[in-house]
């Protein structure tokens, strides 16, 4: 069970991170601005985000196999438009229905592993599924970035479709989930609010999906303009870019083969402070105009931290309400990817208003500051709990 949704992880990590380092060749293909280019991202993380609290109640109320299988071939599908896009609106609407095809991926995986494996081995599940999404990640940053230099963008796509296609294929024949016989009666809007207040009824929940939003906005929102902003300084260009962005997915795949030993070692408290501090290494690194080998050196270290932070939300959100766990997830997604969606907006906003490095050292201060901010929070609200119960 577990590789097939792993392949679905690949899949879907590729069809959103591949464009990351693209952004200034898709400009230069179709004669746009930068950052116009990059709303290439914020088309596909924007529905990603909204249509994540419908798909959650659907998911838990039809099924999250079904729900995850329908998403898969729809995200092949808009993968293929993407590749023989005649113009950058075909490939933005492209991304706009891709998007939510994928709002029913990586949410309702974490949400069926999360039924599947019991909490002793949850948290480490769920690492092993998300080192298939950061291979994803890292082929998107490094190959894409090195295809669009050699051959074309449409290049990056064409072996996303093809993922994406295999993918569809494994989770539909190989997925060992049997869902429930479908409902005669159709979701409502209430049975779906009262999954929602089961979530919110845990004062967890505000922290859980407020540390992702502030993820998005803070990380996320520098990768499409690390491009720009080496090719500023002469300090290369698409291939150096993703090969930086790809360090991302090296730190997590580290803190994925020493999970084991880190739950070993540290508390999920002591987890999510260290990690907030990791998380600012490699934009710090970018606001100072490090060479970009060192930059590449220090975001697999911002991986590594990025991980340990991001994965010890996860498994928290995993505990806010096991009859709900598919709306849940979906609103974690909702909030990180809604903090996706924002970030480019922000940060262009911020390079245009006052310049690269103030506004890479506020993304980088947020960074350090989240995770042990979020550590204290955690720790106080457990201590209110015991006293409670």
């Amino acid at each position: 069970m577990l590789g097939a949704l792993m392949t679905g992880g690949l899949a879907a990590a590729i069809a959103n991170r591949a464009m990351d380092p693209l952004v200034t060749s898709l400009a230069r293909d179709f004669g746009t601005p930068v950052t116009t280019a990059a709303m290439a991202i914020s088309f596909y993380a924007l529905p990603y985000a909204l249509s994540q609290p419908i798909l959650g109640p659907i998911g838990d109320h039809y099924g999250k196999a079904r729900l995850l299988r329908i998403c898969m071939w729809l995200q092949a599908a808009c993968l293929a438009v993407v590749v023989v896009s005649p113009s950058i609106w075909v490939l933005f609407a492209a991304r706009f229905f891709g998007g939510f095809a994928g709002a029913g991926i990586m949410p309702v995986t974490m949400a069926i592993i999360s039924d599947r494996f019991p909490a002793a081995r949850r948290q480490l599940a769920m690492g092993r599924f998300l080192s298939a999404g950061l291979l994803g990640m890292i082929f998107a940053a490094s190959v894409a970035g090195v295809l669009a230099d050699l051959v074309s963008w449409r290049a990056v796509f064409l072996i996303a479709f093809v993922i994406g296609v295999a993918a569809a294929i494994a989770v539909t024949f190989f997925l060992d989930i049997t869902d429930p016989p479908a409902p005669a009666a159709p979701i409502s809007i209430a049975s779906a609010a009262a999954g929602y207040r089961r979530v919110f009824a845990s004062p967890r929940a505000v922290l859980c999906f407020s540390t992702v939003f502030i993820e998005g906005v803070a990380l996320y929102g520098v990768m499409p303009y690390v491009a720009e902003l080496l090719e500023t300084r002469s300090a290369g260009g698409a291939t150096e870019a993703g090969l930086i962005l790809a360090g991302v997915g090296v730190g997590g795949i580290a803190y994925s083969l020493s999970l084991g030993v880190l739950l070993r070692w540290m508390s999920r408290g002591q987890m999510m402070f260290l990690g907030g501090l990791f998380a600012s290494a490699g934009v710090f690194a970018l606001a100072f105009d490090a060479d970009w080998r060192t930059t590449a050196a220090l975001f697999c270290v911002t991986g590594l931290g990025y991980l340990m932070l991001h994965n010890s939300v996860q498994t928290e959100v995993a505990t806010l309400t096991a009859e709900n766990r598919g709306s849940a997830f979906s609103m974690h997604s909702f909030s990180f990817f809604l903090g996706q969606a924002l970030g480019p907006i922000c940060v262009g906003l911020g390079l245009a208003l006052v310049g690269a490095r103030p506004t890479l050292i506020a993304c980088a201060l947020i960074l350090a500051g989240l995770g042990p901010l979020m550590a204290y929070l955690f720790a106080r609200l457990r201590r209110v709990e015991s006293r409670t119960f």
